[in-house]
């Protein structure tokens, strides 16, 4: 399923996977955002995700392109994850949760996606791919220390492709994502 709303101008585009929000994995790994807020801006419930692939500015052609691609992707086995990391990166004043050892089958997906991507005419970075969640950003400084955690373990059977939307609450400026497509990994009774 794709929904393309589109118009002529440029959209910022990204594939993802996105938590299941039911149950508690989900429930603690946003009041870790939450947690994390103290040290900056919380990332929203609804935006917490890993980024896949990051396609950037794409014209609804582009779009159109790459989801015509990923129509014929084999992408490969459904996953679960264990997030057991939490750190910080200064470049980017984020912190962030992580699989200390992600699985293959998620390493193998971000690849064949930024390869995707590629083929599509859309530039990627050249850095190694770290999957992770952004729970806070705008943090001005390491912290000293980081909330206390237990691991959050994920299974994913999905990826989608996300539109960013700007949008204003109370005079903030954030952004929303949406989800545009979705698309199953692959079962192992296949």
């Amino acid at each position: 399923m794709y929904l393309n709303p589109m118009k002529e101008k440029k959209q910022r585009l990204f594939f993802a996977l996105a938590p299941d929000r039911n149950g508690e994995a989900f429930r603690r790994l946003a009041h870790l955002s939450s947690d994390c807020g103290q040290f900056g801006r919380p990332v929203s419930e609804d935006n917490l995700h890993i980024t896949l692939a990051f396609l950037g500015m794409v014209t609804a052609e582009q779009a159109d392109a790459v989801v015509a691609a990923t129509e014929q992707l084999r992408p490969p086995q459904a996953f679960s994850l264990q997030l057991n990391t939490l750190g910080y990166w200064k470049r980017s004043k984020v912190i962030w949760i992580a699989p200390e050892q992600p699985p293959r089958a998620l390493l193998s997906l971000a690849l064949q996606l930024k390869a995707l991507a590629l083929d599509c005419g859309l530039e990627q970075e050249s850095r190694p791919y770290r999957p992770h969640v952004t729970l806070a950003k705008s943090v001005a400084r390491r912290p000293e220390s980081l909330p206390a955690f237990d691991k959050i373990d994920f299974h994913f059977n999905h990826f989608g492709l996300y539109i960013s939307k700007p949008v204003s609450h109370n005079g903030h400026q954030s952004v929303q994502y949406l989800r545009l497509g979705q698309w199953p990994l692959a079962s192992r009774y296949q």
